[in-house]
C-alpha cells in the first residue's frame, strides 16, 4: 500500500488532502519520537510499554514499504500505552491524529473519548464516545 491510500476513511480535513493527512501523522510520530529522545532514568512497567509501542510506531512509519493499517494499529497502541503510562495528553494527541487518519474508526474515538476523559474533558468525552457508539457496527 502507498500512502495515498490514507484517503480512505480521512476526516474531512480538506478535498485531496493527502498531503495534510500525513503532515498530521509525521507531527505525531515526531511527539512521541521527543517522547522517547525525553526518557531518563528507570521506567516503571506502563511507561516501558509506551516506549515499545512508540519505537514500533516509528518503526512502521518508516518502514520502506510501509503498511497503512499497521501503521495505524500502532498508533492505537500508542494512545493505549498512554493511557496505561498515565499520559493521557500523548494518547489523546495521537487519539486525535488516528480520529483525523480515519474517521470513521470507532476504536481511534473511544481511545480519544478515554484520554479526553483522563484530561478531565468530560463533555469532550462524551461527544467521543457517542460517535464512536452512532458509526455502522457500533463503531466496532
Amino acid at each position: 500500500m502507498t500512502r495515498s491510500s490514507w484517503t480512505s476513511g480521512l476526516l474531512r480535513l480538506r478535498p485531496g488532502s493527502v498531503a495534510r493527512a500525513e503532515d498530521l501523522l509525521n507531527a505525531c510520530v515526531r511527539e512521541c519520537a521527543d517522547r522517547l529522545a525525553a526518557v531518563r532514568g528507570t521506567l516503571g512497567v506502563e511507561s516501558t510499554r509506551l516506549v515499545a509501542a512508540i519505537g514500533a510506531l516509528v518503526v512502521e512509519h518508516t518502514a520502506v514499504d510501509p503498511s497503512d493499517d499497521r501503521c495505524f494499529e500502532a498508533l492505537l497502541r500508542v494512545s493505549r500505552a498512554g493511557l496505561a503510562a498515565e499520559d493521557p495528553g500523548l494518547a489523546r494527541r495521537v487519539a486525535d491524529t488516528a480520529v483525523a487518519l480515519r474517521s470513521r474508526s470507532g476504536g481511534a474515538w473511544r481511545l480519544r473519548g478515554e484520554a479526553l476523559s483522563a484530561l478531565g474533558r468530560d463533555g469532550e468525552a462524551l461527544d467521543a464516545f457517542e460517535h464512536a457508539r452512532r458509526l455502522p457496527g457500533g463503531g466496532s
